[in-house]
């Protein structure tokens, strides 16, 4: 049986490596997967987080109606202890957004090295005919 606990904690710490890195980190072969014990997690929360409303302040969280419409429609239940782990995402969610407003010009640097196949990823063939 798998640590709930665990892969709470898992989920919220790819979500903030996530966010602390440019858009497509997630590609990146150093970047950590999700467990496939939280992969319905995962989509649950990215479904609710694609309608995210906002209050003129910043996000609004998640609410409780939005996850059980998001239940209903679905017909799919959410389970007790998926819906702590959707909270717990929401909540870093909205920490770091609000941690990243705060400091909008700060630059994003990532600790991986370059090396010419990163160049290259980013540069090379692949972005050709892109401009």
């Amino acid at each position: 049986m798998i640590n709930l606990q665990w892969l709470s904690d898992r989920l919220v710490y790819i979500l903030r490596w996530r966010m602390d890195r440019h858009p497509g980190a997630e590609n990146e072969p150093d970047a950590p997967q999700i467990p496939v014990a939280g992969l319905r997690v995962w989509g649950i929360f990215l479904d609710l987080h694609a309608t995210r409303g906002s209050n003129g302040f910043g996000a609004n969280p998640i609410a409780y109606a939005d996850i059980e419409a998001w239940s209903r429609l679905r017909r799919e239940p959410v389970r007790p202890f998926e819906l702590d782990m959707i909270r717990a995402l929401d909540t870093t969610w909205l920490e770091v957004a609000a941690a990243m407003a705060k400091e909008p010009d700060k630059p994003k640097v990532s600790s991986r090295k370059v090396t010419p196949a990163l160049f290259d990823a980013m540069f090379g063939e692949g972005k050709r005919g892109m401009e």
